[in-house]
């Protein structure tokens, strides 16, 4: 999973389980690449530029347990949580490497059978003004645009149609509504991503201030 530009800023929670385990050289060295590509991949700040490392890394990665463990070492990266990264990424792709390499061959059905139907769970991530990675998932008066929050996608809408004024009204607006509750951490996501989009137009304003 990468984090995008401030636009539609995304990043990811996620626990990560490392098992200690005797390695063969020839293993070894496969880990080491399998983990190279993944961090680069999420050091990389172009998307397109990531996709294709990590799909290296899906080809190099001895496993698909391999592969999303090491990309969740990474929370902030992608986003999706890893499990729906790689099942999307193997549904879409037309790369034979990558659908026949370790990772998707745990996930991806022959031909010659019925296709399982696949649920994918939306999952924004955003950050909020302290700094806390946020989920935030569709239903309970949360409506998505796509991939994205409603509320995310109007922020830049806002941007193009208003500018500045507008986009700092909106920042304003889930500013006064944060608190400690989860809606509270919810609206300092929103708030704090019309910042990031107000920074990205240069805006000049101050930062954001709670308390």
């Amino acid at each position: 999973m990468r984090r995008h530009p401030p636009f539609a800023a995304l990043s990811l929670v996620a626990v990560v389980l490392i098992a200690t385990t005797a390695c063969t050289p020839d293993d070894e060295s496969a880990s080491s690449g399998c983990a190279t590509l993944i961090a680069d991949a999420t050091a990389e700040s172009e998307p397109d530029a990531q996709v294709r490392l990590l799909d290296r890394a899906m080809i190099v990665c001895r496993s698909y347990d391999t592969f999303t463990t090491e990309l969740a070492r990474y929370p902030s990266s992608i986003g999706y949580d890893t499990a729906t990264y790689v099942a999307r990424r193997c549904a879409n792709t037309d790369d034979d490497a990558v659908l026949n390499g370790p990772t998707c061959s745990s996930v991806v059905t022959p031909a010659t059978t019925a296709p399982p139907t696949t649920l994918v769970t939306l999952v924004f991530v955003g950050d909020t003004v302290d700094g806390r990675a946020i989920e935030i998932r569709p239903g309970d008066g949360i409506e998505f645009v796509g991939e994205v929050p409603a509320v995310v996608q109007q922020t830049v809408d806002i941007a193009f149609e208003s500018g500045c004024e507008g986009v700092v009204a909106q920042r304003d607006r889930w500013v006064a509504r944060i608190d400690d509750s989860p809606d509270g951490d919810i609206a300092s996501v929103y708030a704090q991503h019309a910042q990031n989009v107000a920074d990205f137009i240069q805006c000049e304003i101050e930062p954001i201030e709670i308390g």
